[in-house]
């Protein structure tokens, strides 16, 4: 879409600068603004340009930072009709909003309007979202796959924060302590088995380790990270894509931009709070091909208990909230460790029953109760044990007295005590306020 904005503005001779840290999709042969018969000029970190006299450029941001001194280039901002950010939630484009003219028009593309803990609230560059569609949507009308969520919660109650982030490290230790990397292997292999796979590791040690232990096991398997030489990071991902049943374990490096559309499974082997990046890195996965229209998450990090289902609908603003919305509660299936919402009763990927909890099955008592006429609580209450007469005065709104006075008997008061945990002292004193209240009338 933003290359379509930038087509338009280019051939009205508008001057355009794409910010983008994947220049890679849209620069390729067959990328996006090749799409759109239009052609950018680079700034490239290691080319001096002798002018910026052009209508369409593309950069990244690091570069275009390191540079905004350079009185040519403040002119180049300045002069600017057009400035697209891609992945427009990312910090690192913050600091060229000070060097824009007032008749540039900012445009922010990214599936993540979010920002969160100490980041600056994206309210003070933009002034509007315009969600042109959700991802749910784009699962009903066939252009994402439909993901099917799995997991395996993990105790991080003893992890440290930092900025707003899991500390990775004290993840990778508890995965180690707890010898995660054989349970990844044994779900990958019972409910994915031989399908093309991404694992989002919390750090190199850890990712290699996993790799090492998958490789052990005769699985194909390659593991990078941002240390990997630009010639072996290219030989790796060529052998993912051309090996079918490939898998590649990552370390912060394949979250956003990496488009594989054969990918069949994503393997979230870290914990993290920021829904952008859980967003990002389960996305890896969503991509459409005329043999694929589904998709795996499994989660080792309690990422959805977190932050929901990959594809449940959510509101997006530029204010940073205060206070984290609530996630709809889920729960695991026993049979197929599938993850899905907490009311459903019939796992849809193994079609396990679940039977209602007694707490269940007292709340929809309890409404039913709500219901009954002021007659009909006079013929419940005929035959109501104590535990019934709760369930009524709690449907009812009655108050506690209303509960001992129909306690009939001296044993029906002994029962509820003990039921309740109370003294015998509150036996006794119910029993003499009944005395009182017989003498008075």
């Amino acid at each position: 879409m933003f290359s379509y904005m930038a087509m338009n503005a280019v051939n009205k001779q508008k001057k355009v600068l794409i910010l983008s840290n994947r220049l890679e999709l849209l620069l390729q042969s067959g990328g996006t603004l090749e799409k759109f018969g239009i052609k950018p000029l680079e700034i490239k970190p290691n080319k001096k340009i002798k002018n910026l006299n052009g209508i369409l450029y593309v950069g990244m941001s690091q570069t275009i930072k390191r540079r905004i001194n350079d009185e040519m280039y403040k002119r180049f901002i300045s002069e600017l009709d057009l400035l697209i950010i891609d992945e427009a939630h990312h910090q690192d484009h913050n600091f060229i909003m000070q060097h824009i003219a007032e008749k540039t028009i900012v445009i922010g593309a990214t599936a993540t309007p979010h920002r969160e803990g100490n980041q600056v609230s994206l309210d003070l560059f933009y002034k509007d979202i315009v969600e042109v569609t959700t991802i749910s949507e784009l699962i009903d009308l066939g252009f994402l796959s439909k993901p099917h969520t799995f997991g395996v919660k993990v105790d991080l109650s003893k992890v440290k924060t930092k900025g707003g982030e899991y500390d990775q490290d004290q993840v990778a230790k508890v995965y180690d302590e707890v010898k995660m990397y054989h349970g990844v292997y044994e779900n990958y292999t019972k409910i994915t088995p031989n399908k093309k796979g991404i694992i989002f590791a919390s750090n190199i040690a850890s990712s290699i380790q996993l790799v090492q232990d998958f490789k052990n096991k005769g699985l194909p398997i390659e593991h990078i990270d941002g240390t990997t030489p630009a010639p072996e990071r290219k030989r790796i991902l060529e052998w993912f894509k051309e090996t079918p049943n490939a898998l590649i374990s990552n370390v912060g490096i394949l979250n956003a931009g990496f488009d594989e559309p054969n990918i069949e499974v994503v393997i979230l082997y870290r914990a993290t709070k920021s829904i952008s990046l859980f967003l990002q890195m389960c996305g890896r996965g969503s991509r459409v091909t005329e043999s694929k229209k589904d998709f795996t998450i499994l989660d080792f990090g309690n990422n959805v208990q977190r932050h929901g289902f990959w594809e449940q609908e959510r509101q997006w603003l530029l204010k940073k909230k205060k206070k984290i919305e609530g996630v709809a509660p889920v729960k695991d299936c026993p049979e197929c460790f599938a993850i899905i919402p907490a009311r459903t009763m019939e796992c849809p990927e193994c079609n396990y029953i679940f039977q209602k909890s007694e707490r269940e099955e007292e709340d929809e008592l309890i409404v039913e109760l709500s219901k009954l006429s002021y007659q009909q609580i006079k013929d419940e209450v005929k035959t109501a044990d104590f535990k019934r007469l709760e369930q009524i005065a709690k449907a009812k709104g009655y108050k506690k007295n209303w509960i001992y006075f129909h306690l009939k008997t001296e044993k029906d008061l002994i029962d509820y005590a003990a039921y309740k945990g109370y003294h015998q002292n509150w036996v006794n004193y119910q029993l003499e306020q009944r005395e009182k209240n017989a003498i008075r009338n």
